[in-house]
């Protein structure tokens, strides 16, 4: 079997794995702690493990482990034997580990997590198969017979997204950062209805949040009662459901898309590029991907990419998977997903600034509400989303406003704790449109300088504009060109500002506002509604979280 380590002292690579294979052969069988205390082995693979001293170093999903267990014994006999040494590791901070740990191998639970090397150096070369999925574990959804009924008539993910957001359900899952138990059914919540456009999932994906319950620990999130959709991978649900805990409870295979987690192959370009490590690593996918690899991946409750109905199954366990499996989370939306989940653990500053002049008073693109309303409720819905010790202020623009200015400060930027909260109330309910024009680029300077005047260390620094994107009526304002210029000049790298403008009704000028903001790496967002407000901020705190 493979050994497992909780860590991995700096410089021990190779020194000290003679003598633990010496210790593991002194016991009858071969039986590991592993890092939560239990205990796995087999007997006779200490006896066979004396004789092989080729390791290969693998971090792997805990969820996976189980699979390169039942490898193990295999491997480590005959000439060309191999010692799997064993790192157990989930979520956000896996890669790290991998990389501390000097892993030759990384197979994480999903290739999402790829696209956060944190110091790895994967390998290139086609023929070390790097970012092959060598098994999948698709999701599906548990609830009560009521609940059930419902998901099954709205279609599947996108049905469930909409259910979300209407509050009609609520929804469990395994925390997003920790592992892709969580990950991904966040994500396929957005991803569902990404067809509207990136913001429209970023929107959907916030908008669901306040009804979702993050289960903590290694439990299957199973449902805590009617009207709550639990969201669990294969593995993970094939034994609640043999053992009663599903009982009373229906299984849904959603009909739109498949969730699915894709273990994912990623050897390190050093262990590729050394004979000896590279050939341990063919012998392992050899292992993982020939004709009797179905037994070993079926001993973690996993199966062979493709979809359908889990090697060893009883008939009428689960519904078979049949729907097309969505692509593999991108970074900015893995990123998204955190942006979304975590703004209760993050301090930020944030200025709002929002357009008054008289073309504010004009309808929606749809005829609807007036451009004001949108911005006052998404900066509401901003504030509703940040915990009370981000700090929030507010600005009001419009040319000559303030003369000489064309903004007035409504509240300086402060904690959001109560009295902040309700005076943000007050300054929304009264802002309106008046007849002036907009001052955008003259404002927009002024709003970037006083942030980063303002900047704190260590705290993301957010200044959010809103407007219907047109600079008119202010003679003597900023062009373009000169708004770019003064930012470029202006411009801090070590008091870093995200700037976003938000532009609502016709896009006018949007080409230009954009070019503007290049030299500070700012963007310009189009929205139709409160809700993209609120996303398009979210898009700048995935960005800012990139760095």
């Amino acid at each position: 079997m493979g050994r497992h380590r909780a860590q991995r002292p700096a410089g021990a690579v190779r020194s000290g794995l003679f003598a633990l294979v010496v210790v593991g052969s002194a016991v009858a069988v071969g039986a590991v702690l592993m890092p939560d205390g239990a205990t796995t082995g087999a007997i006779g693979v200490a006896a066979n493990s004396v004789e092989c001293t080729q390791a290969l170093r693998v971090t792997a999903a805990t969820s996976f482990v189980p699979a390169l267990d039942a490898l193990a014994p295999a491997l480590a006999t005959g000439p060309d034997c191999v010692v799997l040494d064993v790192l157990p590791a989930d979520g956000r901070t896996a890669a790290q580990r991998a990389a501390e740990y000097d892993a030759d191998l990384w197979i994480p639970d999903d290739g999402a997590w790829t696209g956060r090397p944190a110091g790895l150096q994967p390998a290139s070369a086609l023929d070390a198969h790097p970012g092959a999925t060598i098994a999948v574990s698709p999701f599906y959804l548990v609830a009560d017979p009521a609940t059930a009924d419902r998901l099954s008539a709205a279609g599947g993910w996108a049905g469930l997204t909409g259910l979300l957001g209407a509050g009609q359900v609520s929804m469990a899952i395994r925390d997003p950062a920790g592992s892709g138990d969580g990950l991904l059914p966040a994500g396929a919540v957005g991803e569902a209805v990404r067809t509207a456009g990136p913001l429209a999932a970023t929107a959907a994906l916030a908008d669901a949040a306040p009804a979702v319950r993050t289960v903590s620990g290694t439990a299957a999130a199973l449902p805590s009662g009617p009207g709550e959709v639990g969201a669990v991978p294969e593995y993970a649900l094939l034994p609640a459901v043999r053992d009663g805990s599903t009982n009373g409870l229906r299984v849904v295979a959603t009909a739109d898309h498949t969730s699915a987690l894709r273990y994912t192959w990623v050897p390190m370009a050093e262990a590729v590029a050394d004979p000896a490590r590279a050939a341990r690593l063919d012998r392992l996918w050899e292992a993982l991907t020939g004709p009797g690899s179905s037994g070993a991946l079926a001993a973690a409750g996993l199966r062979r990419p493709g979809i359908g109905l889990p090697p060893g199954s009883r008939p009428g366990e689960l519904p078979p998977a049949t729907a097309p499996l969505f692509d593999v989370l991108e970074p900015q939306r893995v990123d998204q997903v955190f942006a979304t989940w975590y703004w209760h653990d993050r301090r930020v500053d944030v200025l709002a600034v929002v357009d008054v002049s008289g073309s504010m008073g004009a309808l929606a693109d749809d005829g609807g509400r007036p451009l004001a309303d949108t911005a006052r409720e998404g900066v509401g819905d901003i504030a509703a989303m940040l915990p009370d010790d981000a700090r929030l202020g507010l600005w009001e623009f419009g040319a000559d406003l303030a003369p000489p200015l064309d903004h007035r400060v409504l509240l300086e930027r402060a904690d959001l704790g109560a009295e902040q909260r309700a005076a943000l109330a007050a300054e929304l309910a009264a802002l309106q449109p008046r007849r002036t024009g907009s001052g955008l680029h003259d404002t927009v300077l002024a709003a970037y300088t006083a942030a980063r005047d303002g900047h704190r260390n260590g705290v993301p620094d957010h200044v959010l504009v809103i407007t219907d994107g047109r600079d008119e009526a202010d003679p003597g304002a900023l062009s373009a060109e000169q708004l770019a210029e003064h930012l470029r000049v202006r411009a801090d790298p070590e008091r870093p500002v995200q700037l976003t403008i938000v532009t609502v009704g016709a896009q006018a000028d949007a080409t230009r506002l954009a070019a503007a903001l290049t030299p500070v790496g700012g963007r310009v967002e189009h929205v139709s509604g409160p809700g993209e407000i609120r996303a398009a901020f979210l898009h700048a705190a995935a960005a800012d979280a990139r760095g």
